[in-house]
């Protein structure tokens, strides 16, 4: 079978899979990531490192079918795919839904029971050389309150965009969004006790560090391209699909 393997832009991706062109075969599982994975995830994506390789079929060969369906988070869409993601579900889905589906992120702890969060990256721990990048991406419940005591104390409080500037966290639920970027920059530079030059170039290197390697994020793709139905039986498609999707 055919192929490319082109590197493509992680917002792009996420795009098509919000719209529908990128779909799941339907016999695939069901994503099942912890919330810890979720974090070493957007950890090593803050910082430019690889995440490994996704893998997709064309579709639309009339000689090989099969149902899809979306990602996980993604409302039910019309349209049918152009590709058919067989590798890298869990890691796309991960990052849909934390980056780019404007909802909190359905995931699960270590102990598998179920928690809805938010994914923040504490900006003064991000620029810090010093620093273990994972403990900049927090983990914050649907509410945007963190809690002590068993649930009753709050500690912090990320409900408003003002109280995400003067705590200095970001959410990167609106990192792919440039105009939720841009008012979220406006807010961050209207809050805070340094001056407006200290603090514009505080958000320019936490800009250049971190947020530019989501925004300019590449994945590499193997792309299996769709051939004549002469040249490809519906048995070995499957065969092939399911060998790749282990």
């Amino acid at each position: 079978m055919a192929f490319d393997s082109p590197d493509e832009n992680l917002n792009d991706l996420l795009t098509r899979i919000a719209t529908g062109k990128l779909q799941l075969p339907d016999f695939q599982r069901e994503w099942k990531w912890d919330n810890d994975h979720i974090v070493s995830l957007l950890a090593s994506v803050s910082q430019g490192y690889p995440v490994g390789v996704v893998m997709t079929l064309e579709v639309g060969d009339t000689s090989v079918s099969f149902a899809p369906k979306p990602l996980a988070g993604v409302h039910k869409v019309a349209v049918s795919p152009s590709e058919l993601l067989l590798d890298g579900q869990q890691r796309l889905t991960s990052l849909y839904q934390a980056l780019a589906s404007d909802k909190p992120v359905d995931t699960i702890d270590a102990r598998r029971k179920r928690l809805t969060r938010w994914y923040y990256i504490d900006i003064a721990k991000a620029l810090d050389p010093e620093a273990d990048r994972e403990e900049a991406i927090v983990s914050v419940p649907e509410d945007r309150k963190l809690r002590d005591n068993f649930g009753h104390t709050v500690i912090a409080d990320y409900s408003t965009t003002e109280l995400e500037c003067q705590a200095e966290m970001f959410p990167l639920s609106i990192i792919l969004d440039t105009g939720k970027l841009f008012n979220w920059h406006n807010i961050y530079m209207a809050t805070g006790t340094t001056n407006s030059t200290e603090r514009s170039a505080h958000w320019t290197a936490f800009y250049n560090a971190v947020l530019a390697n989501f925004i300019h994020y590449k994945v590499p793709v193997i792309r299996l391209l769709r051939e004549p139905p002469r040249k490809q039986s519906v048995s070995s498609s499957r065969k092939l699909i399911l060998v790749a999707s282990r």
